[in-house]
């Protein structure tokens, strides 16, 4: 099992699917390692190697489905993933993470309630949650994107890490 990466007032949460096998019998998020070395080419954490140096960096990690393992992310189906979302937004309503990463356009789509077919793009988006930043990010294990193009995309979490955090957002803060 994964046991999430939060605690309260992290600069920096990521959010994934859900655990992928490999990595739930090792007890370690992205324990193939592709996340970890997009941090270190992005600038966003130089020297980490695997999820126990996240809270070095005031960094947390946790899955939209945390509870069980799948190969691809639909094997889950979409009340799994809406029951998921209400739980996600009641751990960041109390958690307050300066920003929010979610590791892929899809995480996010079912986070925000969106359509399948609804437009999302990498970065940063309009619509704030609480006081957090919410930002998109590739799938860090996804090979349509080189490393170097996933990293330009992760490292556009660093100037969030300097300014003041958001000011709450109609649409997602319910």
């Amino acid at each position: 099992m994964l046991k999430p990466f939060l605690r309260p007032n992290l600069d920096l949460l990521f959010v994934g699917f859900n655990p992928h096998p490999y990595s739930w019998e090792r007890g370690r998020y992205y324990a193939h390692g592709s996340l970890w070395r997009i941090l270190r080419k992005s600038g966003l954490a130089p020297d980490i190697r695997d999820d126990s140096q996240l809270f070095d960096h005031n960094f947390g990690i946790t899955d939209l489905v945390h509870d069980r393992p799948t190969r691809e992310a639909k094997e889950i189906s979409d009340d799994d993933y809406a029951r998921a979302a209400v739980r996600l937004r009641r751990q960041l309503a109390r958690l307050c993470p300066r920003v929010v990463c979610f590791t892929g356009k899809d995480v996010y789509r079912h986070f925000a309630g969106l359509k399948r077919s609804a437009i999302v793009e990498y970065g940063l988006q309009s619509e704030g949650f609480k006081n957090s930043w919410l930002f998109v990010a590739p799938f860090p294990s996804h090979k349509w994107l080189t490393d170097a193009e996933k990293a330009r995309h992760y490292a556009g979490v660093l100037p969030l890490l300097k300014s003041p955090r958001a000011v709450a957002n109609a649409k997602l803060n319910g």
